[in-house]
């Protein structure tokens, strides 16, 4: 596809005015940095491709929202068929040789980085929000965090959006508990 100069600006205008929230939402669905600006990164690469079929008169975010939400289910997909046991201890000898293939342990450490992300949300939060389902998690980042309106996050989930505020509320209903009974373990554990 050719896209006219136009369309080019159009397109450079919307990335740079998305790219944070793109990455973002990647971040939060993969957990992972790699795989967020993989996944950013091709979310973008496949809007450029497929810039002829946005229709213009509705948000660009919403629209690439949906293919980084698409890539990472088609990338959780393909890694849950590839799932093979390896151990780390034993040799390889591949094609049969004799040359031996040595696996080492890579370095769980977090990076300053992950540390960062890790604390910007206090300890009895974050582990509230994992207790929480996929989708109530994206729902929550989506709406509280990321200030994604009801009507874009209903396009995002395809649903309607009174759908979502009641989703979205009985999260929150939700969330609250979990935070209720996290806080209560802690004090318990403090206390005893």
């Amino acid at each position: 596809m050719t896209m006219t100069m136009q369309d080019q600006v159009r397109f450079n205008t919307q990335m740079r005015r998305t790219y944070r929230k793109v990455y973002n939402l990647a971040y939060r669905l993969s957990g992972n940095k790699g795989d967020a600006e993989d996944l950013t990164q091709e979310a973008f690469y496949r809007a450029y491709r497929g810039f002829d079929a946005y229709e213009g008169d509705k948000p660009f975010e919403n629209w690439i929202f949906r293919i980084v939400t698409r890539l990472f289910l088609d990338l959780n997909r393909s890694r849950k068929r590839r799932v093979k046991t390896v151990s780390y201890d034993a040799p390889l000898h591949p094609d049969g040789s004799d040359d031996t293939v040595l696996f080492e342990k890579s370095d769980d450490r977090p990076t300053p980085e992950d540390f960062l992300l890790a604390h910007a949300v206090s300890e009895d939060l974050e582990r509230s929000l994992s207790l929480l389902s996929d989708d109530q998690r994206r729902l929550v980042w989506l709406a509280d965090v990321e200030g994604v309106s009801y009507g874009e996050i209903a396009a995002i989930f395809k649903a309607p959006v009174g759908t979502i505020r009641s989703r979205l509320h009985r999260a929150h209903k939700q969330l609250r508990a979990c935070l209720e009974q996290v806080q209560s373990e802690r004090n318990r554990l403090c206390t005893s």
